[in-house]
């Protein structure tokens, strides 16, 4: 009898641990993790609709329940949020962001520090059903 239910208790077990690992948690705002997140950025990125490169600089702040974005390319000033979220077993911290455009740009970005701990941010992007994506790079300014 312990024959026959070993395998099927590994395998509940297998399957509970890959449900387990698709969850995700959005962590709330928090001024000291990660410190000093916020502040002025210089950016650079691929359009993911146009797949046309651009410049520009963007400020980060701390809003209620989110960051609070505002992002300056090309003359025109594009304002969202951003989120930290956790997923997974491992935990993983993903920096989540919406912009409120027609459709919306979306990001996830995985946020890095440099040796004199100014953040770098690496995001992938894309615009409304578009899975072809862009790309956006933040750097802190001193």
């Amino acid at each position: 009898m312990m024959k026959r239910l070993l395998p099927l208790m590994v395998m509940l077990g297998v399957s509970g641990g890959v449900r387990a690992a698709s969850v995700c948690e959005r962590l709330p705002v928090d001024p000291e993790f990660p410190a000093g997140l916020s502040g002025s950025y210089e950016i650079v990125g691929k359009d993911p609709a146009k797949g046309t490169v651009y410049t520009g600089t963007l400020t980060l702040d701390y809003g209620k329940d989110s960051y609070v974005l505002s992002r300056g390319t090309d003359g025109q000033t594009l304002h969202g949020v951003a989120w930290i979220q956790r997923c997974g077993v491992d935990k993983i911290r993903t920096l989540l962001v919406r912009y409120d455009t027609q459709p919306a740009i979306e990001m996830a970005c995985a946020l890095q520090t440099d040796g004199d701990n100014y953040y770098r941010a690496t995001c992938r992007t894309r615009q409304g059903g578009d899975q072809s994506g862009g790309l956006e790079a933040w750097f802190q300014k001193p």
